[in-house]
């Protein structure tokens, strides 16, 4: 069955309109595995941000600060580059430690560096620098870390 891209609801191949939200659909749409469960859990974004000191703002009014971070219900993402491209992922499930950090100056202008460690060998560490409220994101990425790992039925064990 395919699946109505404004609400995630199935309708039949042939249809013209969807019955549950009345958008017009997609007359060359294929049928899927899909189920609508697993449509609507899609990721979702859930903070974007970008370097806020004073090195960036100096970048962002030149137009050159191409770094960009971004939280989903599902991994972390920094973007980076303005010709060459970078893009370096952690999935939600692999966080293990969210460290904040902030010196007096940082203190003062409102923002702070958040480090998250990880048990994924490829990226065991992702640094987002110079970050707005830090303390704020911090918690946004905990919360989104503790929602994953209860959706995927991660529990956790300690060990003396």
């Amino acid at each position: 069955m395919p699946f109505c891209i404004n609400c995630g609801a199935e309708y039949q191949l042939g249809s013209k309109f969807c019955a549950s939200c009345g958008n017009k659909l997609d007359q060359n749409a294929q049928p899927t595995s899909m189920t609508t469960k697993e449509y609507i859990d899609e990721e979702k974004i859930l903070w974007e941000g970008k370097p806020s000191g004073l090195t960036a703002r100096a970048l962002d009014k030149a137009n050159l600060n191409s770094t960009t971070y971004m939280l989903t219900n599902q991994r972390l993402i920094i973007k980076t580059g303005l010709i060459g491209k970078k893009q370096e992922e952690m999935e939600l499930i692999k966080v293990k430690d969210i460290i904040v950090k902030q010196g007096i100056t940082e203190r003062a202008l409102g923002i702070g560096d958040i480090t998250i460690a990880s048990t994924d060998p490829s990226t065991p560490v992702l640094k987002l620098n110079d970050v707005k409220k830090p303390m704020e994101v911090k918690e946004m990425i905990r919360n989104a870390v503790r929602a994953e790992k209860n959706k995927q039925g991660v529990k956790y064990e300690e060990r003396l």
